[in-house]
């Protein structure tokens, strides 16, 4: 499976720092628009069984930008991450690693875990 990154809720700025650095290391960058928040992650990333839903999300944006990373080993995630620092470029607070269970998620529902889980983290809970 080729590498991809699902952006979410990224100003246009950061998104072309981002894509260049995903096409130095051949990782595709995927801009994920607001009226597709309804479809599963796995849909977004391209996955083969997902079906487009039919619904068109009319929500609010995401409070924050949010990163999915699929197709990544841990060698990869590694190797991307240095390179992200190496750029200088702030990093993305909730980001995660595609799973089989969050590829059945929505953005919205995947961004309230990774949310959660932070919150969490750094509360001392």
């Amino acid at each position: 499976m080729m590498r991809k990154l699902l952006l979410f809720c990224m100003d246009q700025d950061r998104l072309r720092a981002i894509g260049r650095l995903a096409r130095r290391m051949g990782i595709e960058a995927i801009q994920v628009e607001r009226s597709n928040y309804g479809q599963k992650i796995g849909y977004l990333a391209g996955i083969v069984g997902f079906p487009k839903e039919n619904k068109v999300y009319m929500g609010a944006e995401l409070p924050e930008e949010m990163m999915l990373m699929i197709g990544f080993g841990q060698r990869d995630l590694d190797w991307f991450l240095a390179a992200w620092k190496e750029t200088g470029t702030p990093g993305v607070r909730l980001k995660a690693m595609a799973t089989q269970t969050n590829l059945q998620w929505s953005p919205m529902a995947l961004f309230q875990e990774l949310f959660e889980e932070d919150r969490q983290m750094n509360s001392g809970s």
